[in-house]
């Protein structure tokens, strides 16, 4: 079993519709950038982290504060780990709030999809400031493992293949002592992904941003920002089945789930 240990290392202001396709483009919303420490309580598994953080300062034309590799440290330490303790680092996809501190672990061995680096190096039109050329350089310099699709990492930790959102991402589904998580990363970046009939959600700061509620009855809504909408349906869908009707589905960009470790008491 593990603990998923959710570190903030980046703050974004996002257009909301960004975080749910066509919906209240005139809101902005103050969300985190996260990085997620799978914490196993068995001392012989592997130590996991997933995802490299966001930048600090002046990135893609939106300032970051709180970026760097800093606070992912800090994170860390703050639960007993260094970077040289993390076994396998999982990149979900290359967006450059999800993938700018890999030099940090230059010890672990580093997980990303065939595909995902494919669509970093030819990239589409509308992807062009989500995907910057250091990043994908930086990869050179890494311990890098290339997967075409689903991989095991031990007993409670699997990589599925979920693409939408980008061509090759992956979801990280993870067992602990209150069910099964995935780490669903940008195919939700907020409760209204998975909740569309709700009318407000919360920012990072812990304010209350009204939103409009869908009016008919859809089970998902995707993200703003992807490559194929269909295919964020399904890759929603496969992870809810995957993780059964009482898990979670954590995302990258959500504050609800900072804070305390999941599961909480």
């Amino acid at each position: 079993m593990y603990t998923v240990h959710p570190i903030h290392c980046g703050t974004l202001e996002l257009p909301k519709n960004i975080l749910t396709y066509l919906g209240d483009e005139d809101v902005t919303v103050a969300s985190p950038a996260t990085v997620f420490l799978l914490s196993p309580d068995d001392p012989g598994d592997p130590v996991v982290v997933v995802d490299a953080g966001a930048e600090q300062g002046a990135v893609a034309g939106r300032t970051i504060p709180d970026g760097g590799p800093e606070p992912i440290r800090e994170g860390l330490a703050e639960r007993g780990v260094s970077a040289a303790d993390v076994d396998y680092l999982v990149l979900t996809h290359l967006h450059h709030d999800h993938a700018a501190n890999v030099d940090l672990f230059p010890d672990s061995e580093v997980l990303l999809q065939r595909s995902e680096l494919a669509a970093a190096r030819d990239h589409l039109p509308h992807m062009r400031r989500a995907y910057l050329d250091e990043h994908v350089a930086a990869l050179d310099d890494a311990d890098l493992t290339l997967l075409d699709g689903g991989y095991r990492l031990c007993r409670d930790v699997e990589v599925l293949h979920t693409p939408g959102h980008t061509e090759g991402m992956q979801s990280v589904v993870v067992e602990t002592a209150d069910g099964t998580h995935a780490v669903a990363c940008d195919l939700v970046y907020c409760r209204q992904n998975l909740q569309p009939g709700v009318s407000e959600i919360r920012d990072l700061y812990g304010n209350r941003i009204e939103v409009t509620p869908l009016d008919y009855d859809p089970p998902y809504v995707p993200p703003g920002l992807h490559v194929d909408v269909r295919e964020c349906y399904e890759s929603v869908a496969r992870l809810q089945e995957r993780v059964g009707s009482d898990g979670v589905l954590l995302g990258s960009h959500d504050p609800e789930v900072l804070g305390d470790p999941l599961p909480r008491a």
